[in-house]
């Protein structure tokens, strides 16, 4: 059953059983699937999730503490395999269409997260459905949450390329450390490079503050450091 599961998201099945066994259940819910998910994001296996949640303002260890289960008695002194409920077992198939509609290459902890959203929407009378209205969340809150931290990575992962402009501040700053006999090109050489070009930020901003280029120019030349 686990193996279109991500490393994150098996970590999560452990976690279920963990939470099963310290409240004396001998048997796994969609509820303890919740409290391990949010587990996941305190501890940082679900960063993903945890960044959803947090655009929902919701913390992980303060939605743990607001989902109150009633204590068991099963004995979990031996170790031993602990059934998942039926509620359990549908969440789980359901995550693999959320990871599908997401087009995610696994299951990931956030796809549980939105199946249990959604299996606590269709029995809302249940511990999960509680729970998941005690915390607020919705199956398309979450969605446009993950959307957004979705779009946020993607563009962090874009990578920035020089303007025709800054190339030719750069190529102006290693000019300027040849000149001055260095090996490496510093801040004020990137200073100098900025300052030759006749720029739409820069040297509007400087004149704007009553700094004549030229002048600066000049005084970033005497404190060069030159080599002998």
């Amino acid at each position: 059953m686990f193996e279109r599961f991500s490393d994150q998201a098996r970590r999560v099945i452990v976690l279920t059983q963990e939470e099963a066994r310290e409240r004396g259940h001998d048997y796994i819910g969609a509820e303890h699937m919740l409290l391990a998910v949010l587990r996941a994001c305190e501890i940082g296996s679900a960063a993903t999730t945890a960044r959803a949640l947090a655009e929902l303002g919701i913390d992980p260890t303060t939605a743990r503490a607001q989902i109150a289960l009633t204590p068991g008695t099963a004995d979990h002194s031996m170790s031993g395999h602990i059934p998942f409920t039926k509620q359990a077992r549908k969440a789980l198939e359901n995550s693999l269409r959320e990871a599908q509609e997401l087009e995610h290459a696994h299951i990931e902890p956030s796809d549980l997260l939105l199946a249990l959203t959604s299996t606590a929407a269709d029995d809302p009378e249940t511990p999960v459905g509680a729970a998941v209205t005690t915390l607020g969340l919705t199956h398309e809150k979450l969605r446009q949450a993950l959307r957004s931290v979705a779009k946020y990575r993607v563009a962090a992962t874009v990578t920035p390329h020089f303007t025709t402009q800054a190339q030719k501040a750069l190529a102006r700053a290693d000019s300027e450390a040849r000149k001055s006999n260095s090996n490496r090109v510093d801040t004020g050489h990137l200073l100098l490079g900025l300052l030759a070009q006749e720029d739409e930020v820069v040297r509007p901003a400087l004149q704007a503050l009553g700094i004549d280029p030229e002048q600066l120019a000049t005084e970033v030349l005497n404190r060069l450091p030159r080599a002998e």
